[in-house]
This record gives C-alpha cells, structure tokens and sequence, in this order.
C-alpha cells in the first residue's frame, strides 16, 4: 500500500486493503489501513469513518484508529465530535501521549488557552521529552503572556527535536520576537517559510503576520508591509494583521 501511495495509485492501495479483509474480516489493522487509504487518497470522508469504526470496533484498543477517525471528523467539520472522541480516550488510554496532544490542539484552535496548555503539560509529564508537546506548549505561553524564558526554553528543545518542523521553527522565532531579539527572530521566520516551502505546505499566514512584526521592529517598513500584506491575503479575517498593518501606514 505505501509502495501504491508512493505511486501516485490510490486506489491500488484502496483494492490491496479490501483484498486482504476479503481474507481475514476481523482483522482491526487492516480496516485501519482502508480507513487511511480512503482518507489520504480518494478523500472519501464518510467511507474512511465507516471503516475506521470498524477497526475500533474489533479492536478497542487500536489506538492509530482513533487518532485518525478524530482527524476525519475534523476535515468532515466535526472539531467538538473529534474533540469528545479524544478526550474519551485519554480516559480509555491514559498513556497515549498522542490523545493529548490532538486534544490540546483543538482547544488551540479554539482559544481555549487554559485546556490547552493542560494538554500539553499533561502530555509532557508522561513523556518529557515529546517535541511537539513543548513546542505547541511553549507557544500556547507565548500566546498568554506567560513565562517567555521558560517558552524559549521549550521552544529550543523543540528546534532541536524537530528541526525540520515549520512550525517548531516558528514558535522559537515567536520567542525570540518577544525576548527582543528580532533579527534572531526574523532568521527562524524565514527559515520556516523555507521549510513549508520545502514540503509543498501552503503559506502560513500567522508566520508572514510575525514576520512582519518582526521587520516592523527593526525599521524595515517595505518587508513589513509586504508580509503583513500576504498574511491578510491568505487570511482576510486575521485582525491582529490587519490592525499592525494600519498602524505602519499611519
């Protein structure tokens, strides 16, 4: 099936995962494979959840199950019914740092800053060492104001652990902006919109809005504008934006 993905063929893939529950119908792992297949490939939303619940439902335990099905209900537009399944199976599974983390980020997504950051911490006090569980909670101090040497910390352990994310790269860079450090801030922007770039990712717009800030510091009008622009065109809503944007043209 990877070597089908690889190939641009997924429905080879989709074929190769009935082929075998043909062959052994109770078989969790392999409904969780035609689950990812009619996910990643064909985009069939309803079908991938149909089979994913079939997989949990001969293995409760299938933990890869459950995080998927919660990521189908999330591009389905079901964030509170991904959220509810995640935070069910913290209490089903209450070592999976995967649950919290993916719990953590759909209260991000939803400014709730305090659970948040309980999900992150919770996630790091199982598995101190989880580089996505420090980054996403160093932002989360970073976004309330909290202790930014502590954030800057975890931001480098992040860098460090992941140090192709985009995002870990622009968390530090965020740190580093509220440290006053811009031109060290402004590098990690930069690098991160390299890296997005490097994968194929869509432009992020929150990176152009720091990157923006960050040259707003340093007396580079023109780059400011221009980035701060590209943040509102990817994101009309973004005020934050649209407001530092207004006040480097008055």
């Amino acid at each position: 099936m990877n070597s089908y993905f690889a190939a641009k063929q997924p429905e080879k893939a989709i074929a190769a995962a009935n082929a075998q529950i043909a062959r052994f119908p109770n078989n969790s792992n392999f409904y969780d494979l035609l689950g990812t297949a009619l996910f990643n490939g064909r985009k069939d939303l309803p079908a991938a959840e149909a089979a994913l619940r079939k997989a949990i439902e001969l293995d409760k335990n299938n933990t890869d199950a459950l995080e998927k099905l919660g990521k189908v209900q999330i591009q389905a537009g079901s964030a509170d019914q991904a959220l509810a399944l995640y935070q069910q199976s913290i209490k089903d599974h209450p070592r999976e740092v995967g649950f919290y983390i993916l719990s953590g980020e759909l209260f991000e997504a939803k400014q709730d800053w305090d659970h948040a950051k309980a999900m992150y911490q919770q996630a790091l006090n199982i598995q101190s060492d989880n580089p996505l569980a420090a980054n996403n909670l160093a932002y989360v101090m970073l976004q309330q104001g909290g202790n930014v040497d502590l954030a800057l910390d975890m931001a480098q352990k992040a860098r460090r652990g992941m140090p192709d994310s985009p995002n870990a790269a622009d968390t530090l860079g965020w740190a580093y902006y509220q440290k006053g450090v811009y031109h060290s801030a402004i590098d990690l922007f930069q690098e991160s919109l390299r890296l997005s770039d490097k994968v194929g990712a869509a432009d992020d717009p929150t990176v152009h809005y720091h990157l923006g800030l960050a040259y707003q510091k340093t007396n580079q009008p023109a780059q400011a504008r221009q980035h701060l622009e590209k943040a509102l065109k990817i994101n009309p809503n973004n005020a934050d934006a649209r407001k530092a944007l207004a006040e480097l043209r008055s």
